[in-house]
């Protein structure tokens, strides 16, 4: 019988790279980029370095919401992924993007439009019961697998002063996002969907 609860964290150590390094890389264009704009400083050569300031203080805002994007992704990351227990499964999606359904877009491409459309500061609490799901799969190629969890899951969306629910129909995580390898969650989830398909049919032996 699987524990009451259990919870799957993310991977945030590349998401504290890219952090670090965008957060020097921004530093240096805030700082340098005025420097050679109003002439503080110069090329090696000794050369007016007007055009460097202007690429560096356009490249700054850039880098500025690339690093905000790397410390939000840690910090969202603290909250686990998936939390299963007897009743269901809870999903946290974290950056999630309108492209992400279409294929053949440089990953440079995707990361730009997670800063510029603000998509990739976004996080969302699904829920999942036991009744609403159809099981799990794990495919894809070596290092790019994908876990897809088939099931009816609800968020709440607020409008105004209403909360609503919306209903989705399953969602996918990759080899990148746990870390933990996706055959023990899916095999933790099938324990616990198990578990709940033998409490509905024998409540009385498995009552609490």
């Amino acid at each position: 019988m699987p524990s009451s609860q259990v919870l799957f964290f993310a991977k945030t150590w590349y998401h504290g790279v890219l952090a670090a390094v965008s957060s020097h890389l921004a530093a240096m264009c805030t700082i340098m980029g005025p420097l050679f704009l109003f002439g503080f400083m110069k090329k090696a050569d000794g050369t007016s370095g007007v055009d460097a300031g202007i690429a560096l203080c356009a490249l700054a805002t850039p880098m500025i919401l690339l690093a905000l994007l790397g410390w939000s992704n840690v910090l969202v990351r603290r909250k686990p992924l998936l939390r299963i227990d007897d009743e269901g499964i809870e999903v946290n999606l974290i950056g999630r993007s309108s492209l992400d359904g279409v294929p053949l877009i440089p990953p440079v491409i995707r990361v730009m439009w997670l800063v510029v459309s603000l998509q990739g500061f976004k996080q969302q609490l699904g829920w999942i019961p036991w009744e609403m799901y159809r099981g799990v799969q794990i495919g894809g190629m070596p290092m790019v697998r994908t876990l897809f969890i088939d099931a009816t899951i609800a968020f709440e969306s607020s409008t105004g002063a209403d909360m609503q629910l919306r209903l989705v129909d399953g969602t996918a995580f990759v080899d990148a996002d746990f870390q933990v390898p996706l055959e023990k969650v899916a095999a933790t989830i099938q324990a616990f969907y198990d578990e709940f398909e033998s409490r509905r049919a024998f409540p009385g032996l498995n009552s609490k």
